[in-house]
């Protein structure tokens, strides 16, 4: 149990079952009846499946000794296993990392609880793990601390439970992963 996700590919006469139980399950077997020809048509689906990327985080910079939550931006994070294992991780400052589960886990997004970061100028590289820490998915996503006052805290604050409530993900954000 490192975390791997087993995927079977049936072309033309294979048998199904048979996959299933190489798979991890029968949702992992992707079958291609009309030969190798057709192989291409399949892509999509498998990357669908299998495809785990961080696009964005947000906010990306906070207030200076806060508490707050990060909106995890990305494809694929119901693809755990079990999102009970689904962790966020933050690496603060290239030294100490903290690892947080999720108060929620969707498709397209996470909301992570985060560790407060009391001086200006700190940083969070954000990681994800889909398997209680065994592995990570690295990003390039950086949170940044600033000093600010109550009025830009607020409006910060506002603006990211709006953004919660209105998941959406943009065209340009969209990417494929191999």
């Amino acid at each position: 149990d490192l975390g791997a996700i087993v995927y079977c590919v049936g072309v033309k006469d294979f048998n199904e079952t048979q996959l299933a139980r190489i798979a991890d399950s029968k949702d992992h077997v992707f079958p291609v009846n009309d030969g190798f020809q057709a192989l291409q048509g399949i892509i999509h689906s498998i990357l669908k499946k299998s495809c785990i990327e961080i696009l964005a985080a947000e906010p990306s910079t906070i207030c200076a000794g806060e508490s707050f939550q990060v909106v995890v931006r990305g494809n694929g994070f119901r693809h755990a296993r079990n999102v009970d294992r689904v962790l966020c991780s933050f690496k603060i400052n290239d030294s100490v990392t903290l690892n947080e589960k999720p108060f929620s886990v969707e498709d397209t997004y996470l909301l992570c609880p985060a560790p407060i970061l009391k001086e200006v100028g700190m940083k969070a590289a954000l990681q994800v793990s889909m398997n209680d820490g065994l592995s990570f998915i690295s990003s390039s996503v950086i949170i940044t601390t600033t000093h600010c006052d109550g009025l830009w805290f607020y409006i910060q604050s506002l603006e990211m439970v709006k953004d919660h409530r209105n998941i959406r993900v943009r065209n340009s954000d969209l990417k494929y992963c191999l």
